[in-house]
């Protein structure tokens, strides 16, 4: 994970942490603090007066939904560049922080915990840009393009693998690392069953926002994810209604 990130997040997760160092940290990158800035200011975070100060986006929005702003927009500025691929990059993150904004409001609903399923649905598919850029720079090495359905036969191929690599790289929680390599096959997880089904509902949900034309929500309605859950049809038509809400949060926190 990018130094700054990978600081905010430990210091978001740390019981003991002074909300003066969660500050001074967003502060030390001004392209990440001029972002949190914003994003703290948007409808979907706060109301009334405007916050001015990174100190006072702490003290009202609090550390954990802080970090978590910090480190959607840390992900989005500092990697997955990947030259030739910026569409499909793009097209990746809003996806990821869509994920995110689902897997927030899928734990509210099981009254579960909130900050860790958004970091589940925001980093589930980190595996896939990480491979278009290793498949960028290899590219520009030997001056061949692959073919679109090349492309995404290797994509499909090695993201697991490069999932799990970058899941013990950066050091992640070992919710996230679970998360990350199991959300399609998560009654095969070995731990953290809940939170792969979870994350995996999170991400058709995803599904239903960047691509709505693609997504048959009835069809959605019978995935057996939904029962996994023990998510009755008032719920899932609940979270179907959070819709606009998801949106509104993916908007503000896309650069």
């Amino acid at each position: 994970m990018p130094s700054v990130a990978g600081k905010i997040f430990s210091l978001s997760k740390d019981p003991n942490a002074d909300m003066a160092e969660l500050s001074k940290l967003i502060h030390g990158d001004q392209s990440i603090a001029s972002h949190v800035l914003r994003i703290a200011n948007s409808a979907s975070y706060t109301s009334g007066e405007p916050i001015v100060s990174l100190q006072q986006a702490v003290t009202r929005l609090g550390m954990k939904l802080l970090g978590e702003i910090a480190i959607a927009v840390s992900i989005q500025s500092d990697i997955f560049k990947a030259p030739g691929f910026e569409t499909q990059i793009k097209s990746l993150l809003r996806h990821a922080l869509a994920a995110a904004a689902y897997g927030r409001e899928i734990a509210r609903k099981r009254r579960r915990n909130v900050e860790g399923q958004f970091l589940c649905g925001l980093l589930h598919s980190v595996g896939r840009p990480i491979c278009l850029q290793l498949i960028s720079n290899v590219q520009q090495q030997v001056g061949v393009t692959l073919e679109d359905k090349e492309l995404k036969q290797l994509v499909a191929g090695l993201s697991p693998k490069v999932a799990t690599k970058v899941a013990i790289d950066w050091k992640l929680p070992r919710q996230l690392q679970t998360t990350t390599v199991y959300y399609q096959k998560y009654a095969s997880a070995p731990n953290f069953k809940d939170e792969c089904a979870a994350t995996y509902l999170s991400q058709r949900f995803a599904n239903w926002i960047v691509n709505p034309a693609g997504t048959n929500i009835i069809e959605l309605a019978r995935d057996p994810v939904v029962e996994y859950l023990n998510f009755y049809q008032d719920d899932y038509q609940d979270l179907l209604s959070k819709k606009d809400d998801v949106k509104a949060v993916v908007s503000a926190m896309e650069l």
